[in-house]
């Protein structure tokens, strides 16, 4: 690939932001010793309450195998638990345990990420930034369901 065509690729940058917005997330929720993945994933269950590992893996868009690790790792550290699905005996819902207090500080962290990550745009950028990425995230979503 040509390097003006690389420096110009909406994937390639996208990728190098979500490195970089990614370090930034793991040296802040090592903080409070859980990853970014497993913040996400409490975060979620937080919003959404409990869900299956199928439910949590299309929100979060990992693989299936970062998830039960990170699932894992969580339970481990009492945070989740997993209960067996009422609808589904193969299946398991997980349910977080997290404590206010550190639920706090993940939300506060996430603020502070933001802050870092985006404070060189405007709050209206910010915003249109986010319905851009969610359009994207929405379309490509669509096309793999899909196929």
């Amino acid at each position: 690939m040509q390097d003006d065509q690389l420096r110009s690729s909406l994937a390639n940058a996208v990728v190098r932001l979500f490195r970089q917005v990614n370090r930034v997330h793991n040296r802040l929720f090592a903080d409070v010793d859980v990853s970014a993945e497993q913040a996400h994933i409490l975060l979620l269950l937080r919003v959404y309450g409990p869900m299956t590992i199928g439910r949590l893996q299309k929100h979060l868009s990992l693989s299936s195998a970062t998830l039960t690790g990170a699932i894992d790792r969580l339970e481990a550290q009492a945070l989740v638990r997993r209960l067996p699905a009422p609808h589904d005996g193969r299946a398991f819902v997980i349910e977080s345990l997290l404590p206010a207090r550190k639920l706090a500080q993940l939300e506060a962290i996430v603020e502070r990420a933001d802050q870092r990550c985006f404070s060189v745009l405007t709050a209206s950028e910010r915003k249109e930034l986010l319905r851009l990425l969610e359009k994207c995230a929405t379309h490509l979503e669509d096309t793999a369901a899909a196929r």
